[in-house]
């Protein structure tokens, strides 16, 4: 029987918690709802750091500052989401607004599969990741460059 090769993410992400974070207090975060049973506290100003931590690579600062600005984005109106995507997208090097966005949802699912934590942050992580996921298929069709 011919053994399937698996690859793993050369990197993993982890959730800091709002605990404490940079001497942070509560009024600090905002809480939002991700699923019918999950919520995450992000942070009001610290859209960079905060909530994720992406480690094991060279570019694991760019990386967890991506993954942040799309988290953070949650609480943000779809015009916020546009002009953020629109922002990347002219960073990119690709023309192609569609494959620019598929190339995203890519990236998170990547992502997704290198959470870790304890079992109830993985939840809490997946789902957040799975609810920027959604909010950019929905720009989809209306991602105009």
């Amino acid at each position: 029987m011919k053994k399937e090769k698996t690859t793993q993410a050369p990197f993993k992400v982890i959730w800091k918690r709002p605990d404490g974070f940079h001497g942070a207090s509560p009024s600090d975060y905002t809480v939002v709802d991700i699923s019918s049973h999950s919520r995450i506290w992000l942070h009001k100003t610290d859209q960079d750091n905060f909530p994720f931590r992406v480690s094991g690579g060279w570019q694991d600062e760019k990386a967890t500052r991506k993954l942040n600005r799309l988290i953070n984005l949650l609480r943000k109106p779809n015009k916020e989401w546009t002009e953020h995507l629109k922002d990347l997208f002219d960073d990119s090097r690709m023309d192609d607004g569609t494959n620019f966005l598929k190339t995203i949802n890519d990236w998170l699912s990547e992502v997704k599969s290198s959470l870790k934590g304890d079992t109830w942050e993985v939840e809490i992580m997946s789902a957040a990741i799975e609810e920027v996921q959604r909010r950019v298929e929905s720009l989809d069709s209306g991602f105009t460059l």
